[in-house]
């Protein structure tokens, strides 16, 4: 769209600036983020958003540096006034002066929907909402140039980034829309505007700015102002949902039962992050205002995405630091735009180019390892590079010990191409009662080899010991940092439970698929390879497609395992196989389609992995990366 139309849509108090040069320019790209800044910056248009905690308009200059011309502000700042040198030159940056960046935002894009004349599927409820948009774009995509929101972008300011997508090839629009309040809601309507309204579930999230569900509902349902045709399927079945847009849409039953059918064999793993952005600021609570935070996202996240998780993280503003096992998936998390500061706790000789490229801080836990990173940095011709050393407190897997301390020192002195930002040490027994007192030996003996270190150092380094145990159980060991890991995924160790009553952890990954086929197995049959498991009396078998090569454990055969459908829990017969299991449906009235919750709020990690003989990190971390991801922000 050229920049004049843009002006036009946004009715601006006033434009600042030499519009003849850009008149004619066009806007590919709206932008809140300035992180987020693409290769084309000249087509980009940054809205310099103004909330509680920040204002954009702080990122001008340095947009301005990188290429952004066009700028939507709701003020022309004195802060401004270092860039009049520009207002008069060929590269003059517009300023358009609106009195709300966010509803000129709106303003834009509902300009952009009245542009497009083609079927918009708007979605709203309390939960459900990206599933069934993800569901309805795989079902669909064969048929139709969809375009869709990306991830879960359904607020006053992610909808009309949504909606800004439709172009020229657009045939089909799946948008959703979330609220927290009233009158919220027809700001959204009017930037959708929805000919097919579809509503999942409501439910209680969310719910303080309402009276009731009824309230709730109300409000919702007026995304539907103009729909001439609205979906709601009593039972909260996704699938069903799904099936009847594709009736609303005109396709017949044997094309909806065949598209259900092929897209039910993928297994989804739901990731909810607005819980998880909950939990780690629970257990930021736990700490001192000047206590920083570092995030484990090694092993893709703990199995839930570490991009996504990583995003959300940083999106937040609790956490100092990230922290992976080794450089690839640095490298992944910098080229996904993550500027935060990443540790690798397993550097590799082979990657530390990559590592010094991609502004990684490598961990050091041996005088060879210390060399090597020394030399790379050296040949670079790089001072300062940031590192982080760790001691060896007794778990005795990596790490330097107190006798290596001033030789250590006497290293780090003698040379200017690393510098240290933290020593730390790991917890051999933090979460288990019988180690209390190894665990204050570890401590101690870490403060002293820790204090040893520094006083021989130019700089003081952070230093930091705890986990997610630690956190909770040794508040007076939280030093000047803390490492969260498994209890980003709502689990305590004060209670040796997830979801703990005290601390109000939620429950942030749920796995789950869907019934494929449901018969009568009658009494004196066998079920499965190796005919393991022989029915007593008719029973209602149902197959799942999700075996032991999606991370659903072989031991969970013959009633080893179960799951939920309907509520209630169904036992695993015969042998998981590779791609699918067999439940016992056996008086659930389930039917083909239904959920199958494997684990989540009904079924917790932690009850699998008692059953399983494990920890919570194997269940997780367990899961195929062939299982898709599906992220939720409530």
């Amino acid at each position: 769209m050229i920049l004049t139309k843009v002006i036009q849509a946004i009715e601006p108090l006033q434009v600042i600036g030499n519009t003849g040069n850009l008149k004619l320019a066009h806007i590919h790209h709206l932008l809140v983020d300035s992180r987020l800044l693409g290769n084309e910056a000249q087509a980009t248009l940054f809205f310099a958003i103004q909330t509680k905690q920040n204002n954009g308009a702080k990122y001008i200059p340095e947009l301005i540096q990188k290429g952004v011309r066009c700028f939507v502000i709701e003020k022309f700042n004195p802060e401004f006034s270092e860039l009049s040198r520009l207002l008069n030159t060929p590269e003059s940056p517009v300023f358009i002066v609106v009195n709300d960046t966010i509803s000129a935002l709106q303003q834009l894009a509902t300009y952009k929907r009245s542009l497009y004349n083609g079927p918009v599927i708007g979605i709203t409820g309390s939960n459900g909402k990206t599933a069934v948009k993800e569901w309805l774009y795989q079902l669909l995509k064969d048929d139709y140039h969809i375009t869709r929101s990306p991830k879960s972008y359904n607020s006053q300011i992610g909808v009309p980034l949504s909606v800004w997508q439709l172009n020229e090839q657009t045939e089909l629009a799946i948008f959703e829309a979330g609220i927290s309040k009233q009158g919220e809601m027809q700001r959204l309507q009017a930037i959708i505007q929805p000919t097919i309204g579809v509503i999942t579930y409501i439910g209680p999230e969310h719910g303080e700015n309402f009276a009731s569900l009824e309230v709730k509902r109300a409000e919702k349902m007026k995304l539907f102002k103009h729909s001439s045709i609205i979906i709601e399927d009593p039972t909260h079945q996704n699938i069903r949902t799904c099936a009847a847009v594709m009736r609303a849409l005109g396709y017949s039953e044997d094309i909806i039962t065949q598209r259900i059918l092929q897209q039910t064999h993928e297994t989804i793993l739901e990731v909810n992050l607005t819980a998880l952005v909950d939990n780690v600021r629970y257990f930021r609570s736990l700490l001192k205002p000047q206590t920083r935070l570092t995030c484990m996202v090694k092993a893709y996240g703990y199995g839930a995405g570490s991009v996504e998780i990583s995003r959300s993280l940083q999106n937040s503003g609790l956490v100092d630091y990230l922290a992976v096992a080794v450089a690839d998936e640095g490298v992944e998390l910098r080229r996904a735009g993550i500027t935060l500061p990443i540790i690798i706790m397993d550097p590799e000789v082979a990657a530390l180019d990559l590592i010094l490229e991609n502004n990684l801080q490598p961990n050091i836990y041996s005088f060879q390892v210390l060399e090597n990173i020394i030399s790379a940095a050296e040949s670079k011709g790089l001072e300062g590079i940031p590192v982080h050393i760790k001691i060896d407190s007794g778990m005795h897997r990596l790490g330097f010990y107190r006798e290596d301390m001033s030789k250590l020192a006497a290293r780090l002195n003698e040379q200017k191409a690393i510098q240290v930002t933290s020593i730390f040490s790991h917890l051999a027994g933090s979460d288990e009662a019988q180690f209390d007192a190894f665990t204050h030996e570890q401590a101690a003996y870490f403060k002293e080899c820790a204090e040893s270190l520094v006083a021989s150092l130019p700089n003081r380094p952070l230093l930091h010991i705890c986990n997610t145990a630690g956190i909770e159980r040794f508040p007076e060991h939280h030093m000047d940092m803390c490492r969260l890991g498994i209890g980003m995924y709502g689990f305590s160790f004060l209670t040796n439970k997830p979801l703990s009553s005290i601390n109000n952890l939620r429950n942030v990954c749920t796995l789950k698929t869907t019934i494929l086929s449901i018969k009568t197995v009658n009494a004196g049959e066998t079920i499965g390879y190796g005919r393991h498991t022989t029915i007593d009396q008719p029973r209602q078998i149902a197959v799942i497609p999700i075996g032991y090569a999606d991370g659903f454990d072989r031991r969970f055969s013959n009633y080893g395992g179960e799951v939920v459908v309907r509520g209630k829990r169904c036992p695993v017969v015969g042998n998981v196989c590779m791609d699918q299991a067999m439940i016992d449906v056996t008086g659930t009235d389930a039917h083909v389609g239904d959920i199958a919750e494997i684990f989540g709020e009904h079924l917790p990690i932690a009850e699998i992995a008692n059953k399983l003989g494990t920890i919570s990190y194997e269940v997780l971390t367990s899961i195929s990366h062939r299982v898709q991801r599906v992220y939720i922000n409530e």
